[in-house]
């Protein structure tokens, strides 16, 4: 969330319980449900946000809509493993433990599973050596690079938790204004600035142990720990600003250079960091502390996707080149007909195809350990 509206001085806010990563936290499950849906969302509309120029106007602003509305879902995606990982107190053996049965052995297979793919059908003369690099370089599948962000995350985790434990809140948001300021809004200001051939010169301060995907992670403990209630309409107010932003932002500057450009895009864009921090705020004080307004069988369907939420994003990519190449004698492409019609079709489609065959995994016993 932004420093606005934030109050730093006086009593802390009361903090809900600490439940443990086993326990159901609605807004949690719900947070990972849609996230899930905006990935696919955004892999969908990339195929078209990419043609500037070369498909119609309307249809390439329609992706453009839509991708801005995904836009941030891998950011979000670490705040909650920040949220839920960075409270709990734990010896280094069991939490590298849990994190190898949950994360690396799910990662490991698919990577292979994906290499495979891709001698199948797009690398047939790729050698073992060309397959361990592409591994090596996290250049195995396209979304599967979350997974090298996320290992470090988890090997910073038994620090991060110390910081976590003894930090005060005003601590803990001094750090989140030095990542905001040195991994956000400086590179995207001289970004900007060289696009337009007047890079402002930058600063050679050393602030690299405060930039990158680290801020999302400890926004995401802050978040759940210190969000206060006024802050809602607030992070309402402003997620509608910054998908504003994006989307207008970005259709400017491809006009302006008649290209597309991805500055408003980018994870660590000021836009996106205000558009993930709001949208998380927003769900946790709507949702929490407990989701009175939901009916329990949406609730349990909520449930059932968050849990899914894995599976989905780590076969979602294969689902959609089936449906897209044609593969099941049928081709769906987000330009097959208007994108503004294409896109959520496409991405709900294969939303629900991946969601049906993770839950087909789970039900088998060995297999449900790599989803």
């Amino acid at each position: 969330m932004t420093a606005s509206g934030l109050r730093i001085k006086g009593k802390e806010p009361m903090q809900e319980p600490l439940e443990t990563e086993g326990k159901n936290i609605f807004w949690i499950h719900y947070i990972r449900a849609v996230v899930a849906l905006g990935v696919i969302l955004v892999h969908v509309a990339a195929d078209v946000i990419t043609e500037w120029g070369v498909l119609p106007q309307g249809w390439w602003w329609s992706a453009n809509i839509y991708d801005s509305l995904a836009r941030g879902c891998v950011p979000v995606f670490i705040m909650v493993s920040g949220a839920l990982l960075l409270p709990v107190q734990e010896g280094s053996r069991d939490f590298f433990s849990k994190r190898l049965k949950r994360i690396f052995i799910p990662f490991m297979v698919w990577s292979l599973l994906y290499l495979v793919w891709k001698k199948i059908f797009f690398i047939p003369d790729m050698t073992l050596m060309t397959a361990l690099e592409k591994m090596l370089t996290a250049n195995v599948c396209f979304h599967l690079w979350f997974f090298y962000v996320l290992t470090g995350m988890y090997l910073m985790t038994p620090l991060l938790r110390i910081l976590a434990q003894h930090a005060t809140r005003r601590d803990i948001l001094y750090f989140l204004v030095l990542w905001f300021m040195a991994g956000s809004l400086a590179p995207f200001i001289y970004k900007i600035t060289a696009m337009y051939g007047h890079p402002l010169p930058r600063i050679n301060l050393y602030l690299e142990p405060v930039t990158g995907f680290i801020g999302y992670f400890v926004l995401g403990h802050f978040i759940r720990q210190h969000a206060l209630p006024s802050w809602r309409n607030g992070a309402w107010i402003i997620w509608a600003l910054t998908l504003l932003s994006c989307a207008v932002g970005t259709g400017m500057l491809a006009q302006r250079f008649n290209s597309f450009k991805e500055a408003f895009y980018d994870n660590m864009a000021p836009n996106i960091v205000f558009y993930c921090a709001s949208f998380f705020i927003w769900v946790k004080l709507f949702l929490s502390p407990s989701p009175k307004a939901i009916h329990p069988g949406v609730e349990k369907i909520v449930v059932w996707l968050s849990r899914a939420s894995l599976g989905i994003y780590l076969i979602h990519p294969m689902v959609l080149d089936i449906m897209e190449k044609g593969r099941l004698g049928f081709v769906l492409k987000p330009v097959s007909a208007h994108p503004a019609v294409m896109i959520p079709l496409l991405a709900g489609t294969g939303y629900l195809a991946s969601f049906l065959a993770v839950s087909a995994l789970q039900r088998i016993p060995v297999l449900r350990k790599i989803v």
